[in-house]
């Protein structure tokens, strides 16, 4: 008895499907696994730098905290900080996303903490995303 071919074409389909959709179900969250992502906006650092340090909050958690530092001589707002604690093996166990109250002037820096982070140890920080005003005038 053959398989007629029209059959066999819808088998290898669903072969193929199922093959793609495990993989694909397989890889993970990827933002709480050893991975680059962790801005939206790539490129962030030829505009900002951070600087930031640890301490224990009176919770049993750490916060993190320092300054955004723009090297852009454009106001930027909004801004968002991602604060990552990470494992010994370098999986991010945690984060938490937090904004720049008030953005960050040109050439200027601000202010930022990133509250309720596990104790782990290590920590990263990187500019989530952000949106470069170029248009002079009063921010409405």
């Amino acid at each position: 008895m053959r398989m007629p071919a029209r059959s066999l074409v819808s088998w290898v389909t669903l072969g193929v499907i199922t093959v793609a959709f495990s993989a694909c179900a397989s890889t993970g969250n990827p933002l709480t696994g050893p991975t680059e992502f962790d801005s939206l906006a790539p490129g962030w650092q030829s505009k900002f730098s951070v600087d930031w340090k640890v301490a224990p909050s009176q919770d049993g958690t750490n916060r993190v905290y320092g300054r955004v530092t723009s090297h852009w001589g454009q106001y930027a707002s909004p801004v968002r900080v991602l604060g990552m604690a990470v494992d010994s093996s370098g999986k991010v166990v945690a984060q938490r996303i937090e904004w720049l109250a008030g953005g960050v002037p040109g050439f200027g820096s601000v202010y930022f903490e990133i509250d309720h982070l596990p104790v782990t140890p290590s920590y990263r920080v990187t500019v989530w995303d952000y949106t470069i005003l170029e248009a002079p005038g009063a921010i409405q």
